[in-house]
């Protein structure tokens, strides 16, 4: 009997022996929920039922289960702000501050929700300039409810630095005990590095007055304000802030070191593969994470709860002479795909999960399509050849040992086939040498040009306004062609690209301009957070990139409450090429980041999974599918059956095959 056929089987009374004690039932409330029910009451715009619970859990698990963090995943569009705010407002002690740490076009947003819904509320902007406002906290308590709210650029980004040294000639000296620096005159100039002399300690490097005169308000917090000044500390898009040693992780690993509690929100909380949450629980969850991986341990962490592909590769060998290396060599990578160990060693107990059917039971179809679209013959033509020859010459570099060929070979099969029109160069990186080329093509219109425009005739023939979203908006601009091509058509549409307007100013310029046009064109960049774009029901990715982080973001800025029509979503790729590929990769990731939510689709983009790689899920699917399940009484003889099936397919010799990959 499978594995999967025993679940099916046997799933019913699996489900019934897990035993969970949530820290708040809405069925059974007692004294504190009463209380803090009629507490959220007084809140000037009241949440939804379904918020209301996620509240009182998340407010539930900091003031009374005196939880340092937790997180909420809440599908775009939930209403995660007025969740955060309310969470806030439930803590218990009259006077409490609150710092909110969100993208920079968000602030104002952030801020007006918070007027809109706690009366009498004092608001500071920390993002421009925003440091006297901070210095003005030290030793001081808090008077009321206060929200401190900073874009993630201003907390993370600090002056920029210059060598501090006495230098005579040649000779460099410390400033400060005098000694000279011998061993470092050399590397002084050159690096990048804050270098401290090797003597007395002391820094060798000082603010650039010349440059960009800033103080990250992350540092300043931690330098001059100290722990323990606000009482929660809420990390919008939380997963943004996953990387060990990026500025914006750091800056969220300090705030939430210094803050007595930490909210992460995010609706896209990891990207498919396990590393991406590996860090984020360090920041939020030390105490539990010390105890299972040590930190920077990120593969000892997938082999745990992610999935590896080792690939061990064996020399060929005669009787006498080696075809090949002269050892076996092991590769190791991580896939796509995550353990749901996952949620029962760290997030089960820590987040509160939230879809938008959760919050409305009227919201309109969700339609995705993904449209592949066949090459022309001289495009395809080319575009193996150039395939072709970067193979060739990655498989020379690497067996050089030089792996920089790798990130252009991906880029440029990506782009050629949309850019075909301004052929394709290919240089190494290191050496400057052309390796590869492609032709340029002309045509009047290439066919996933004709099938977006089909698209855009179509749904705004019936009303529907289209979002059309590219990834290649910079070096390989398409945003001007594709608008010739739609202004042939006689669609005018709305271009939006990244600093104009400004971050800050992008909600409101949108809206202002959004009712005279059909069509508005973007990087998906620019709209993953924060926007309610309602007004666009039809959304094309002409090009989907391989973040899905951005894909799941952008792709649901108009499914959101307050949307009456159907909003259908269409992903364009040309049929075997690099972009099919790119968009199976984003299915597998998908799957996995779904997963995690509870979520196990497999419709619509996650169908393009290789679940081949991802049994945990297809099992875990199996389970939640099924519509019924018989007592375990009723199934044993079925299982019997099975078992006997079993022993009689083991009386067949079967080949043995052996593999040279192997995935934990």
């Amino acid at each position: 009997m499978t594995l999967k056929d025993f679940l099916n089987e046997f799933g019913g009374s699996l489900r019934r022996k897990i035993k969970m004690a949530p820290v708040f039932d809405p069925a059974h409330l007692d004294e504190w929920d009463k209380q803090a029910m009629a507490k959220l009451k007084k809140l000037a715009r009241q949440p939804f039922p379904p918020q209301a619970k996620a509240i009182l859990a998340l407010a539930k698990g900091f003031y009374r289960e005196n939880k340092k963090a937790e997180i909420m995943v809440g599908e775009m569009g939930t209403g995660k702000t007025i969740c955060a705010i309310a969470t806030a407002f439930l803590n218990p002690k009259k006077h409490h501050r609150t710092i909110i740490m969100c993208p920079g076009h968000l602030v104002d947003k952030w801020m007006r929700e918070i007027g809109e819904t706690v009366p009498q509320a004092t608001i500071v902007n920390l993002n421009n300039p925003g440091l006297k406002e901070l210095f003005a906290l030290k030793g001081q308590k808090p008077q009321g409810m206060e929200f401190y709210v900073v874009g993630k650029e201003q907390a993370k980004l600090h002056f920029a630095f210059k060598p501090a040294i006495n230098k005579r000639g040649n000779k460099v000296y410390c400033p400060q005990c005098g000694k000279r620096l011998e061993k470092m005159e050399s590397k002084i100039p050159q690096t990048q590095r804050r270098l401290k002399c090797p003597e007395c300690g002391s820094s060798l490097w000082q603010a650039d007055r010349n440059n960009v005169r800033r103080y990250a308000k992350a540092e300043f917090i931690k330098r001059y304000i100290g722990k323990g000044a606000f009482d929660l500390f809420v990390a919008d898009e939380v997963h943004e802030c996953k990387s060990e040693d990026s500025a914006q992780g750091q800056a969220f690993g300090c705030l939430a070191a210094l803050s007595k509690r930490t909210l992460g929100l995010t609706g896209t909380l990891m990207g498919g593969y396990s590393k991406d949450l590996f860090f984020l629980l360090w920041r939020l969850f030390p105490s539990i994470m010390k105890d299972v991986v040590p930190y920077g341990e990120t593969r000892q962490f997938a082999s745990n709860y992610g999935v590896l592909q080792i690939v061990r590769k064996t020399p060929l060998k005669d009787n006498s002479h080696s075809l090949g290396g002269k050892k076996d060599r092991e590769v190791v990578k991580e896939k796509p795909g995550v353990s749901p160990l996952v949620l029962a060693d760290f997030l089960l107990d820590n987040t509160v999960f939230m879809r938008l059917q959760d919050v409305s039971n009227k919201l309109p179809p969700y339609i995705e399509e993904v449209v592949g679209v066949e090459m022309l013959p001289d495009q395809a033509e080319a575009y193996e050849e150039l395939a072709s020859d970067l193979k060739r010459a990655c498989r020379k570099a690497l067996a050089a040992g030089d792996q920089s060929l790798l990130g252009a070979l991906v880029n440029s099969l990506l782009a050629y086939p949309d850019g075909c029109r301004r052929g394709e160069e290919v240089y190494h990186p290191r050496t400057e040498e052309l390796v590869a080329s492609a032709p340029e093509i002309d045509a009047n219109l290439f066919p996933k040009e004709e099938k977006l425009l089909n698209l855009v005739q179509t749904e705004v023939g019936q009303g529907r306004k289209c979002l059309i979203c590219l990834e290649h908006t910079g070096t390989r601009d398409l945003i001007p062609t594709l608008t010739e091509q739609l202004e042939k058509i006689g669609v005018f549409p709305l271009i939006l690209r990244a600093g104009n307007p400004e971050s800050a100013k992008r909600e409101s310029w949108i809206k202002a301009r959004v009712g005279q046009y059909q069509v508005m064109i973007c990087n998906p960049n620019l709209i993953k957070t924060g926007l309610d774009l309602i007004e666009f029901p039809t959304l094309i990715f002409f090009q989907t990139g391989y973040s899905i982080y951005t894909l799941r973001q952008a792709s649901r800025r108009s499914w959101r409450i307050g949307q009456d029509q159907p909003v259908r979503v269409y992903y364009l790729s040309y049929l075997n090429t690099m972009q099919e590929t790119a968009l199976s990769l984003i299915a597998s990731k998908m799957e996995t980041a779904l997963a995690i939510e509870g979520d196990l689709t497999d419709k619509g983009l996650t169908a393009l999974a290789q679940s081949e790689n991802s049994m945990l899920i297809e099992l875990a699917r199996s389970l939640v599918d099924r519509p019924g399940f018989l007592s375990i009484e009723d199934s044993w003889q079925s299982f019997q059956e099975g078992e006997l099936q079993a022993d009689a397919l083991l009386g067949d010799e079967q080949p043995v095959e052996t593999e040279t990959e192997t995935t934990t």
